[in-house]
């Protein structure tokens, strides 16, 4: 006996399109479900700090709070997992849907709150919004500052997995270890050395963008950047640029230079730093002034949005439309890479301008129902909707819009 997988509907696109709908159903319900459990544990051991501090500032606190949950346990594990071990272990219980998948998503939330559990604590010996009895249980308004402080720059080690880890994939393709270590030791080489560099970054840039040093009555640290926004829409321009060999570029734009690692890793990353990192903002930046795009809101939080709405439908593209068209509609390498880039940066820029006002009305992004549960904002809300259309392919496989048919095998 064994198992094919077939499609409830023959055509990628009528898949990519159901499923389109079904992760956004999804995430219309399990974001409130999320917030309002985060909610609940937070105002619960954090009580005695957020009765001692206004109410903007509790809610703010709140926010920083199921941010952090959901950015460790799902985006952080979602890139170890997937993208640095391959997915390892996701049928060791079984290989059945929804089974494996549900098992994985279960997995990815404890490697989520080991991880945090891990390298937190240990910062937090010495650092005190790092500490975790004020992290999760501030006594009074000055620790609860502190703790704000400390969520925020905990909760933002997710940029660096995503600059300084996912590159030692999409780019550097895991050379020089894939080929040479047998999984999960490969997975493990990739982690440790792109887990160096994510923690050099961090530090670096996202550490002084949430935390104020003062040493004698001067700053210690000016903002990176000149602002946490500016921060963000660099950061967005560089993840596009970096992915596109990886979902769906099939290794081009960088392989027009060479196919050897390391070179075309190191192409790749001075490209991404260049296009994606500098010149992408100053584009969106001019088109932002020019058409008068989302008037009253800061230029650099429009361009990050409208960079990481294209980098949504990238990926949404990629692992729900399986990078249509593929081989077997198009034969030529050059057409269907440069396809799916006009179908990625047209159909993402529709999605983003729709986006900055739709995201207003949707409970994982700008509406709490009434009902006073954190929501993600402009940003990160399209995080909880890109997530699920992640997990909906790498961790259950697309079921059950893909499933498997026994056959017999004699």
């Amino acid at each position: 006996m064994g198992y094919i997988a077939k499609r409830r509907f023959e055509s990628k696109l009528t898949t990519g399109i159901v499923a389109v709908i079904i992760c956004l159903v999804y995430a219309l319900i399990y974001w409130p479900v999320w917030a309002m459990m985060a909610k609940a544990i937070i105002t619960t051991t954090a009580a005695a700090g957020l009765q001692a501090v206004e109410p903007t500032l509790a809610k703010k606190f709140i926010a920083a709070f199921a941010e952090g949950t959901f950015f460790w346990c799902s985006i952080n594990a979602w890139i170890w997992q997937t993208l640095i071990f391959g997915n390892y272990g996701k049928y060791s219980l079984t290989k059945s849907q929804p089974g494996a998948g549900i098992w994985y998503i279960a997995l990815s939330f404890v490697v989520g709150i080991a991880a945090f559990f891990i390298l937190i604590p240990f910062i937090g010996i010495w650092w005190k919004p790092f500490n975790l009895f004020i992290m999760f249980a501030p006594k009074d308004a000055s620790e609860l500052h502190l703790a704000l402080e400390g969520w925020e720059a905990s909760n933002f080690y997710v940029l660096p997995v995503i600059i300084a880890q996912i590159p030692f994939v999409s780019l550097f393709q895991k050379k020089p270890w894939s080929g040479n270590l047998k999984p999960p030791l490969d997975g493990l080489a990739v982690m440790m050395t792109s887990s160096f560099f994510a923690l050099i970054v961090w530090v670096a840039m996202f550490v002084p963008s949430f935390m104020h040093f003062q040493l004698g009555g001067h700053d210690v640290i000016s903002q990176p950047m000149g602002s946490w926004p500016a921060v963000l829409a660099f950061c967005q321009g560089f993840i596009f640029w970096f992915l596109i060999p990886a979902e769906g570029g099939e290794g081009y734009p960088y392989k027009l230079f060479t196919s050897k690692q390391p070179w075309m890793g190191l192409i790749g990353l001075v490209v991404a730093l260049l296009c994606g990192g500098y010149l992408m903002p100053a584009l969106y930046m001019s088109l932002i002034a020019a058409f008068t795009i989302n008037p009253g809101v800061n230029p650099y939080v429009t361009t990050a949005s409208l960079e990481l709405s294209v980098i949504v439908t990238m990926l949404c593209w990629h692992h729900l439309f399986d990078d249509y068209p593929g081989a077997d509609k198009e034969s030529s390498v050059a057409k269907r890479v440069i396809t799916r880039m006009i179908i990625w940066v047209s159909l993402g820029t529709v999605f983003g301008l729709v986006w900055l006002q739709a995201y207003k009305v949707l409970p994982f992004a700008g509406n709490d129902l009434g009902m006073g549960f954190p929501v993600m904002g402009i940003l990160a809300g399209q995080f909880a909707l890109l997530m699920v259309f992640l997990y909906f392919n790498t961790a259950l496989d697309k079921w059950p819009l893909v499933y498997q048919e026994t056959v017999n095998n004699q």
